[in-house]
């Protein structure tokens, strides 16, 4: 076990935030964390070359802030152990098959090692491409264990964070903050790239993840402080999906507008596929939305989005008038990596990994073969290949849990500051669902998704235990002489009957437990 230089800068901060920080503190020194995607805090060379990245690391310093005696903080981890209670029987589960179910089915099914796959060398390249080996229990299993304990965590952090009275002025004004990192350090990739100054965002890739070719026909890929650019891309986008909501639902988007504009920028010039299906597929949800919820989409935001818009147009524009040829160049490199992206021996791959978790599920007969246990490219085929019928059912509830369909907050802006940030939130946890879905390797659905779900939860939550708060007493606040109108309830445009006023709150939370 190796401890790096970041693992090394984590423990010193960690450690005064344990002593002298708050919750929200140090919850935000863990947001900053997830941003050293590339990086590594500690080095495990005996468990195969894994690594322990900086978020996960920074886990550890939460758990002893929420967790140690005296803390004074086992009331808000029991709350949020209920509130996350889909999530917590998701982790227990594949935490326990993790161990069963490799030795349950070893010898017994063929797969895609998660890590130490056959070597190019020595096979040919459709072999390559089909390599498997018998099911047996590795250090994958152990390592993605600890990865789903670190996913749980992160859920229970996020909601005791959120949960209290800064926790959702922290949550947006950190993320917004990151997001205009991941940006400028993303152009800083391109900028700087075969310099000697190349070396500055070099020494922060410091895990034991391959470095692929970051450039196409003479575009440099933007990667950032992360290995690959489809790895920018996916954490991008999803900062992108969070701090846009905000700036539409007019949550401080003197912070949240710049970080939504600087993401939407790169993820632009990124040269990622992920990026060129994400932002159309999410332009193409916010269309929908404000076509089926009135006032979705406020005028005076679809104004500048609109003027935004124009300009990219004009720009292109520009561009195919003065520099023909940078324009044709860029329009093949975008056709390489959509259209094209499917006829390439990456893609038989990926697809290949894809079909290995509806397999696996199929041969355990709904059990699952452990998370760790293989390769995928899917978090959806990975969940149902690792985890069976049980963990896919919880974690399909966690999901909808957190995102609340049937809330009216979710679909259109609402005047409550929690509502809205719990909304973007939750839209910001789907984006990343759809992304893990084409692209993830494991059934880990990641400490970026428990963040988000958890934060939804907790302001939610936050808002409806405002709502169920005691009136004020006559003595001290006289009663209005007017009665006040009664509020609408759900999706319903009616109004509550006036006995039933008192028990509107009661009835929203039914109606969300049951959703």
């Amino acid at each position: 076990m190796e401890l790096t230089f970041i693992g090394a800068a984590q423990v010193l901060i960690g450690l005064a935030l344990f002593v002298a920080g708050s919750v929200e503190a140090i919850f935000a020194f863990t947001l900053v964390s997830a941003m050293f995607g590339g990086s590594a805090a500690i080095l495990l060379p005996v468990l195969g070359n894994s690594s322990i990245p900086p978020v996960q690391f920074a886990l550890l310093f939460v758990a002893m802030r929420l967790l140690v005696p005296g803390a004074g903080q086992m009331s808000a981890v029991a709350g949020a152990l209920r509130a996350n209670g889909w999530l917590v029987a998701f982790v227990v589960y594949g935490v326990a098959i993790a161990f069963i179910a490799p030795r349950l089915f070893a010898g017994q099914i063929e797969v895609t090692p998660l890590r130490g796959r056959v070597e190019a060398r020595y096979v040919s390249t459709l072999a390559y491409v089909y390599a498997v080996k018998p099911l047996v229990l590795s250090p994958q299993n152990l390592t993605t264990a600890v990865y789903l304990v670190g996913t749980l965590l992160a859920g229970i952090a996020s909601f005791v964070a959120c949960g209290r009275e800064r926790g959702r002025l922290m949550l947006v004004r950190t993320l917004a903050l990151v997001g205009m990192t991941h940006a400028l350090t993303g152009f800083a990739s391109v900028v700087i790239r075969g310099t000697p100054a190349e070396v500055v965002l070099a020494v922060f890739r410091n895990a034991s993840y391959a470095q692929l070719d970051q450039s196409y026909n003479g575009f440099i890929r933007m990667t950032g402080l992360l290995p690959e650019a489809s790895t920018f891309a996916n954490y991008g986008l999803v900062l992108f999906v969070f701090s846009f909501e905000c700036w539409l639902r007019r949550i401080d988007p003197r912070w949240t507008g710049p970080a939504a504009a600087l993401l939407a920028s790169a993820l632009a010039l990124s040269t990622s596929s992920t990026a060129y299906a994400g932002l159309p597929t999410y332009a193409l949800i916010l269309a929908v939305r404000s076509l089926l919820f009135p006032g979705a989409l406020p005028a005076d935001r679809g104004l500048s989005i609109g003027a935004a818009l124009l300009a990219l147009v004009a720009a292109g524009c520009a561009v195919m008038i003065w520099q023909p040829r940078l324009a044709d160049a860029f329009g093949d490199m975008i056709l390489h990596m959509t259209v094209e992206k499917g006829e390439t021996l990456s893609a038989l791959q990926r697809k290949f990994w894809a079909w290995q978790g509806i397999n696996a599920f199929i041969e355990s007969r709904g059990i699952g073969i452990g998370p760790g246990s293989f390769r995928s490219s899917s978090l959806a085929t990975a969940v149902i290949g690792c985890t069976g019928v049980i963990g896919a059912t919880a974690l399909l509830m966690h999901i909808l849990t957190a995102f609340s369909p049937l809330r009216q907050s979710t679909w259109a802006p609402v005047s409550d500051q929690s509502l809205s940030t719990a909304a973007a939130s939750s839209w910001a946890m789907i984006m990343g669902v759809a992304i893990a879905s084409i692209s993830s390797p494991t059934c880990d659905p990641g400490t970026d998704f428990a963040i988000l779900s958890g934060a939804a939860l907790a302001l939610r939550r936050q808002q409806a235990a405002a709502r169920m708060a005691p009136a004020p007493s006559p003595v001290a606040e006289p009663p209005p002489l007017a009665e006040a109108a009664p509020r609408p309830f759900l999706l319903a445009g009616s109004a509550m009957p006036r006995g039933f006023a008192a028990l509107e709150p009661l009835i929203l939370d039914s109606a969300l437990e049951l959703a």
